[in-house]
């Protein structure tokens, strides 16, 4: 029986004011919807785009950065892997003593995860599964009835050990909320190297990150970065190197470029720039040095096609 839920409290995100991160207004305003639907949100978008740090952001400006649960999903996980863990290995080596009366039962070995965790507790937290393609197909539909109810079966525990589970680990084979409890927000990001399975998609909101095409805001998040490392660069040197990297990243989407250089590229090459003492203008003017495509350019292939580019525009 599903556990009746408190509503979560008044929380909202404006994706403004967390010291690193900028939101756009239409991300805000889907993490708002996820909050107070208390739906899951399903975040895609090309790799450096901020997919993993929407959920930091979100936990930062609404007070919950104690409270950010954070689970890198792995090939070999199953969904139960996110709720509990029975140590079968440490059980097996106990019984090998015959006076170690513990391995008689199963529950000594058992743990709750961090979202098993975070469903007991039944307070307001973040929660974020990262990367949920990377499991097995059968992982994402595994979860669908975990966070459609935020309760859960221990399957390994015996149902005579419930009790002395309840009593010595806490919870017991079935595991819910208290009946004042706030459903934590869920966010799962996806690189889509799978596709991910209907029922599954229709529990989740959904939001795609896209690249910035204003240089302002992409010169903002570029600025607040740097504040975070309490580098203090010239606003012309980010300007310039904003307007150099909207070029490279153009005439890398025109080579058929496999991984677009994003955000995250452009704040470590202005950190670079900085720290090389570049000027504005070289920057903009200059063809890019081997240390400038080191940084923008993460694929062999990308940074040959980008040359060869470059090469037939001269040509022209």
């Amino acid at each position: 029986m599903t556990v009746p839920q408190q509503k979560a409290p008044d929380l909202t995100f404006s994706g403004k004011s967390c010291a690193s991160y900028l939101a756009a207004p239409e991300t805000a305003v889907i993490v708002n919807l996820a909050i107070h639907l208390e739906r899951p949100l399903l975040v895609e978008g090309e790799a450096g785009c901020g997919k993993t740090r929407l959920a930091a952001a979100v936990a930062e400006e609404l007070e919950l950065a104690d409270r950010l649960i954070v689970i890198t999903v792995k090939s070999t996980m199953q969904a139960k892997d996110l709720l509990y863990r029975f140590d079968a290995l440490r059980r097996l080596q106990d019984a090998q003593n015959p006076g170690n009366q513990l391995a008689r039962s199963v529950y000594p070995y058992l743990t709750l995860e961090p979202l098993g965790h975070a469903i007991r507790e039944g307070k307001p937290c973040v929660v974020l599964i990262d990367e949920i393609d990377k499991a097995d197909i059968d992982f994402p539909n595994d979860l669908l009835d975990v966070l459609d109810r935020f309760e859960f079966d221990i399957d390994d525990l015996p149902r005579e050990e419930s009790d002395a589970c309840l009593e010595h680990k806490g919870f017991a084979r079935h595991v819910a909320g208290p009946l004042q409890g706030v459903r934590p927000l869920v966010i799962i990001t996806s690189n889509r190297e799978k596709q991910l399975p209907e029922p599954f998609l229709r529990r989740c909101l959904y939001v795609q990150l896209d690249f910035p095409d204003d240089p302002a805001i992409l010169a903002e998040i570029v600025r607040r970065n740097l504040a975070v490392h309490q580098e203090d660069v010239a606003d012309e040197l980010i300007a310039g190197a904003v307007e150099r990297f909207c070029e490279v990243r153009e005439r890398a989407q025109a080579s058929g470029a496999q991984k677009l250089p994003a955000t995250s590229e452009l704040v470590d090459w202005v950190r670079v720039l900085h720290w090389q003492q570049r000027n504005s203008a070289s920057v903009v003017s200059q063809p890019l040095t081997v240390a400038d495509q080191a940084v923008l350019f993460k694929i062999r292939h990308d940074l040959e096609r980008y040359r060869a580019h470059i090469a037939a525009e001269a040509s022209r």
